[in-house]
């Protein structure tokens, strides 16, 4: 049996020669994996590669058997064509890196209407609005919202975040805890809406620290979370 739903592209990779294997977050099946048979080849069907770059944004029409294994998919159609998201050198890098953390914790097959809204409604705006090197970290904070980890705020006047327990701190563990000048931005960053984004000024360095602080946090409350590959890239361009 076929079914609609609207999915986010998080990964392809080639099968065999001429097939591909790509892995969705679904609005209506959550976490989803398809077999696109001969996709790879010139003048073959409907499906074309290039719809499955990175957090595509589609409109898909795919068996969903409720079992292990993999899922098929007959037809599908961009929701929306990006302007930016997979041109622009520094978006797209960020493209690259949000696909993977959102494929660390997208695991389940149980739907999440409202991650699946959070995050399109997040990758649109990306696309419309000029770059801003602090997006991601924004991203991955207001992601923790619809995880059940967003961080406890109301003490936000002590002196340290604890990463393990997820709220401010007296008390430095030094290893599980953000303080100093990352503490800065990162408190920044959670007060921050759209608008001030741009305005939150920070070096490479502390906002590199900030991401494998805030990649940690992720790693706490998901121990299967793997590490990404596409990191490195990211902090050699900001």
């Amino acid at each position: 049996m076929y079914e609609k739903t609207q999915a986010i592209v998080l990964s392809a990779f080639k099968y065999k020669d001429n097939s591909l294997i790509v892995r969705c977050f679904t609005e209506e099946f959550a976490a989803q994996s398809y077999l696109l048979k001969g996709v790879l080849s010139s003048g073959k069907g409907k499906l074309r590669p290039a719809l499955f770059q990175p957090l595509t944004l589609l409109e898909v029409v795919a068996t969903h058997k409720h079992h292990e294994g993999l899922e098929y998919i007959k037809e599908a159609r961009l929701l929306t064509v990006y302007q930016s998201l997979h041109t622009d050198i520094y978006k797209s890098a960020v493209t690259l890196f949000l696909a993977e953390v959102i494929s660390g914790v997208c695991v389940s097959d149980h739907r999440d209407i409202e991650l699946f809204s959070f995050i399109k409604e997040r990758l649109l705006y990306f696309d419309r609005m000029p770059f801003s090197a602090n997006f991601h970290l924004k991203f991955l904070l207001e992601m923790t919202r619809y995880l059940g980890f967003y961080p406890d705020t109301t003490e936000a006047d002590l002196p340290y975040f604890n990463l393990e327990e997820g709220h401010f701190d007296s008390i430095d563990d030094r290893k599980y805890t953000i303080s100093g000048d990352v503490l800065v931005l990162f408190t920044s960053l959670l007060a921050a809406d759209d608008r001030d984004l741009p305005a939150i000024k920070a070096t490479k360095v502390l906002r590199n620290r900030l991401l494998e602080l805030l990649l940690k946090y992720y790693q706490w409350h998901f121990p299967a979370f793997k590490p990404i590959k596409s990191l490195e890239v990211l902090q050699m361009l900001f």
